[in-house]
């Protein structure tokens, strides 16, 4: 459910408000946010800083979105899935396996 100020909101800036609420709190920041129409994955984050997102993760859950976020903002921190991305991600997103697994199906 979407709280009455959100739904004047398209979903990229939706996205794009929990993505602040995110870099904030991770103490990260990307050099620029896309939203944008993705067919094979949820988001990606590139070497030179840029976040991209697809724009139906708006209609996922919130905690599948903050998983999606969280991930791809803390490879900004870690470029690869290792030890240390791994401990990060269970620091701030603690079932972040569970959506990891809801995300392969």
């Amino acid at each position: 459910m979407k709280w009455p100020m959100e739904a004047c909101l398209t979903p990229a800036m939706r996205l794009k408000r929990r993505v602040d609420a995110w870099t904030v709190r991770l103490r990260v920041m990307p050099r620029h946010v896309r939203v944008q129409r993705m067919t094979r994955k949820w988001g990606s984050c590139s070497t030179s800083g840029i976040v991209t997102l697809a724009i139906d993760l708006d209609e996922q859950p919130v905690d599948f979105q903050d998983f999606v976020i969280a991930h791809e903002l803390l490879h900004l921190r870690v470029p690869n899935h290792g030890r240390l991305f791994k401990a990060l991600m269970t620091t701030h997103v603690p079932n972040w396996r569970q959506l990891d697994l809801q995300r392969r199906k």
